[in-house]
């Protein structure tokens, strides 16, 4: 048993420092297209000019994966959960489950929101899968690292719910800020 935990404990220090370098899966901001779909070990199910869409799983669950880009360079990457459930409070436990799972890699998150558009179902916490659903509630959870910005949102409309965890070259967020404070902001 000792053996057992030595040998993991030697994994986890050597592997630490290589699963930090990657900004989203195995990739760097910065990189092209070309750099990216080489690293996936399938071929894209939509490619497109700015976008490279591939499938996959994430915490035991199907996803796509979105790889989006500007001038040829990574700027954000996406896993968008695939999987159907006839419940929907299934939705709310696999987003709990995501949570804890990125929670345990990244730390704390700067932010947690609950929001409520619509509180009808607030107290029936039975009911808070179909209020996703319609979009009455959303929950989001935010880490700020140092390169990249993470986001994990559950929401919904019209029936329909979305499961996503986003991440984002903050670089890149810096630009269209300082873009939008500059540029549009005048004259206000």
């Amino acid at each position: 048993m000792f053996k057992y935990l030595l040998f993991l404990l030697m994994i986890a220090t050597y592997c630490t420092p290589l699963c930090l370098a990657a900004d989203f899966r195995d990739t760097e901001w910065g990189m092209s297209s070309e750099q990216v779909q080489s690293l996936e070990k399938t071929e894209p199910v939509y490619p497109k000019k700015d976008t490279l869409t591939f499938r996959g799983k994430v915490a035991g669950k199907r996803v796509d994966i979105i790889y989006e880009f500007k001038n040829d360079k990574l700027k954000a990457g996406i896993y968008i959960f695939t999987e159907k459930n006839s419940n929907n409070n299934v939705y709310l436990q696999d987003y709990e489950k995501t949570n804890e799972f990125l929670d345990l890699k990244y730390g704390i998150p700067d932010s947690r929101k609950t929001s409520w558009n619509n509180e009808m179902y607030k107290e029936k916490r039975g009911y808070h899968g179909l209020a996703v659903s319609l979009g009455h509630l959303a929950l989001e959870s935010t880490w700020n690292k140092e390169k990249t910005k993470i986001v994990h949102m559950l929401s919904g409309t019209n029936n329909t719910i979305e499961h996503s965890i986003s991440y984002f070259d903050k670089s890149s967020l810096d630009i269209k800020t300082e873009k939008f404070d500059n540029e549009e902001m005048k004259g206000l």
